[in-house]
């Protein structure tokens, strides 16, 4: 077995592409072992670590730039607190998302009952309404809808 590959041989081994490789090579966060007479970038066993290393980080959403520091200079601790951000992160993306979902049910149910209602034009007198907040996301809340107007002179 080789001790080390080509870049294009890494791009496949890890699935991920030639140019990001490059890309992570820019950013000082990934550097071949050594460069061949012909510019060919090879890599070793170490490289590979830590290419896998810098794949799970970005996974998580942890920035590129951030990268260089945690694979440098992070303790235990410091992973145990980059690990709970991206937790909570997920959580937060995910807690919008089921508020997008509610909403969404919301306006397709309005949608369906204004498409199945009778093609018949009608006029009713309607007393006070008010306007509902839409992207509040909740059913109970009203706000008054009031006119304000200034004299102008």
């Amino acid at each position: 077995m080789k001790e080390h590959i080509t870049i294009s041989q890494l791009s496949q081994l890890m699935n991920v592409s030639v140019h990001q490789l490059r890309y992570f090579e820019e950013k000082g966060i990934l550097y071949p072992s050594y460069t061949e007479k012909n510019q060919y970038r090879m890599y070793g066993l170490h490289e590979i670590y830590r290419l896998s290393h810098i794949l799970l980080l970005r996974k998580l959403n942890i920035p590129v730039g951030q990268i260089e520091e945690c694979l440098t200079s992070y303790a235990a601790d410091d992973y145990n607190q980059l690990l709970e951000n991206s937790l909570q992160r997920v959580q937060d993306e995910i807690a919008n998302l089921k508020l997008l979902e509610q909403f969404i049910h919301k306006v397709l149910k309005g949608h369906h009952n204004l498409t199945h209602q009778d093609n018949e034009y009608q006029i009713r007198l309607l007393g006070t309404r008010h306007l509902k907040l839409w992207f509040a996301f909740e059913n109970d809340i009203e706000a008054p809808a009031r006119l304000h107007i200034r004299a102008t002179s």
